[in-house]
Formats: structure tokens, C-alpha cells, sequence
């Protein structure tokens, strides 16, 4: 009876932390090189979204975008530009898939056959990547590059989702590009 309590145990804890993960947006950047001068102004490029159609140009997300890159922007005093900008930024984004084992002791493997039950259930889950990208436009580098993994696809949650997003990947934004700091 111990080893049962404690196995639940366990997994209740596995379960929370894992719910816990599922819940925060997981974003990676990095800082390629410095801009010649600091950065005055930006402007946004059209983005592209992986649908099972290929890669698509959607109205909505390039409006939400937009709307997410000047909430980040005017608080670091960066303006919005035309073809003049300094920066230019990017985003891509689209859905992957992973695979979650429902019975922990078992690992990785989605079928086992060990004198135990036949198969161990397994499903897969959606997993979305956003990119974001700045540009230099004057040396025509990446200045800077941002991964957010999350799941985007509720769409009812997704223009909530998309600014949580892209205000972590700013929060990581070198400011020391950025005039006056």
C-alpha cells in the first residue's frame, strides 16, 4: 500500500510540474552582433505562418504581431519607420508535435511488451514555435534572434498568447542597441 501511495505521489508531483511548464511560454534568444550606431527605429516585415496549406501570410497573426512588436518597441523609445527603419523585424511561426507517455515507470518508448500490458498509451501533443528575428538594415546582418515555444493554437487565447510571448523574447532584448541607455 506504501509503494502505491508512493508512486501516485510521484506522479501527482510529475503532473504538477510538468502542468506548471506547459503553462509558461519557454523562450531562447541570442545576440548575433552590434548594429552600426544604436537602434532609432524599426519596421515590421510580413510574417509567415506554417498551416498544413505550407507557409501562408496570415492577416491576423501579422496584425497581432504588429500590435506585439510596438508594445515592446515604445517602451524602449524605438520608433516605427518605412524602408528607412534601422531594423527590420521578422517572425515565422508553426506547429510541431511531441510525443507524452501516460505511464511514467515506463520511459521513453511508446510500446513495450515485457509479460506487462501490450502497449503503453501514448499521444501526442501540439507544440508551436514563434521566431523572431532583428535585422540590421544598414550591414545586413541578425542582430538578434528569439525561439518561444508554447501552444498557440487555441484561437481564442492566441492574440494573449503571441504578446506573452513576444514580451519575454523582449525582455531579453539587448538594450544596450537601443539609443539612450
Amino acid at each position: 500500500m506504501a509503494k502505491v501511495a508512493s508512486l501516485m505521489v510521484r506522479r501527482f508531483t510529475f503532473l504538477l510540474i510538468c502542468s506548471a511548464l506547459a503553462v509558461c511560454t519557454e523562450v531562447k534568444t541570442k545576440q548575433y552582433t552590434d548594429p552600426e550606431g544604436c537602434i532609432k527605429t524599426y519596421r515590421v516585415a510580413m510574417g509567415r505562418v506554417l498551416t498544413p496549406r505550407g507557409m501562408v501570410e496570415d492577416p491576423t497573426v501579422n496584425a497581432i504581431m504588429k500590435d506585439a512588436f510596438s508594445g515592446q518597441m515604445n517602451p524602449l523609445k524605438i520608433r516605427e519607420a518605412g524602408k528607412d527603419a534601422d531594423i527590420e523585424l521578422r517572425f515565422m511561426g508553426g506547429n510541431g508535435a511531441g510525443v507524452q507517455i501516460d505511464d511514467l515507470t515506463v520511459g521513453d518508448m511508446a510500446m513495450w511488451n515485457i509479460g506487462g500490458p501490450q502497449a503503453i498509451s501514448g499521444r501526442s501533443y501540439k507544440k508551436s514555435n514563434l521566431l523572431i528575428g532583428a535585422f540590421d538594415n544598414r550591414s545586413k546582418q541578425t542582430l538578434w534572434a528569439a525561439r518561444c515555444t508554447d501552444n498557440f493554437g487555441d484561437p481564442n487565447k492566441l492574440q494573449e498568447r503571441i504578446q506573452k510571448a513576444v514580451a519575454k523574447a523582449f525582455a531579453k532584448f539587448p538594450k544596450k542597441m537601443v539609443c539612450g541607455t
